[in-house]
């Protein structure tokens, strides 16, 4: 079910005044959660990879990663323009792709990215199934998905359509707070 972004029921889209307050409380609150993140992204991202944030929100990861890792092509997605908008004035200084984009049909090529990564999103997709067959499309070969996210994530979907699977807990300073999984997969070799 492709509905226009703003009908979309799982009510995944944060908007208006609610966008605004989240992205004062996640530069305010979030940003060492996402430098942890970033470090371990950055940690094992080839050189000059394409780096797809589904869910990006305001942007924190993706400052992060340029900070870290200033060789990487980053893009950064949300469903809400308003997300894409305060992440457009929170990265003004770097050279990133935001688009308003729903995972379930993403606006690119397919084998276009390295690494597809997301943080706190993923419980959010309204079709799971979908958005991890558009993560494999756009994946390259070699490229992997990391999925920070809660217990309640839709990580046996994905384990479904993707390969070479893992979980494991994630230790960064929101631990206790909020217990986050970190979830690796690549996708499954093509039959030729």
């Amino acid at each position: 079910m492709h509905d226009h972004p703003h009908n979309h029921s799982h009510g995944g889209a944060i908007e208006g005044r609610h966008s605004r307050v989240y992205n004062r409380l996640a530069r305010l609150l979030m940003r060492p959660q996402y430098r942890r993140i970033a470090a371990d992204i950055a940690s094992s991202a080839p050189h000059g990879a394409a780096v797809l944030d589904i869910g990006t929100g305001p942007g924190l990861l993706l400052r992060s990663l340029a900070a870290t890792r200033p060789d990487l092509r980053l893009t950064g997605i949300d469903i809400a323009q308003d997300m894409i908008d305060h992440a457009s004035s929170n990265l003004a200084d770097l050279r990133v792709d935001l688009r308003a984009a729903d995972v379930a049909s993403l606006p690119f090529e397919d084998d276009t990215f390295d690494l597809v990564v997301t943080t706190y999103s993923s419980h959010h997709w309204g079709d799971p199934a979908t958005a991890a067959s558009e993560i494999r499309r756009v994946l390259r070969p070699e490229g992997r998905l990391l999925n920070y996210d809660f217990e309640r994530a839709p990580f046996t979907t994905l384990e479904t359509a993707l390969a070479q699977t893992s979980r494991t807990n994630f230790r960064a300073p929101w631990s206790l707070v909020m217990k986050t999984i970190r979830f690796e997969a690549r996708p499954p070799m093509t039959e030729q």
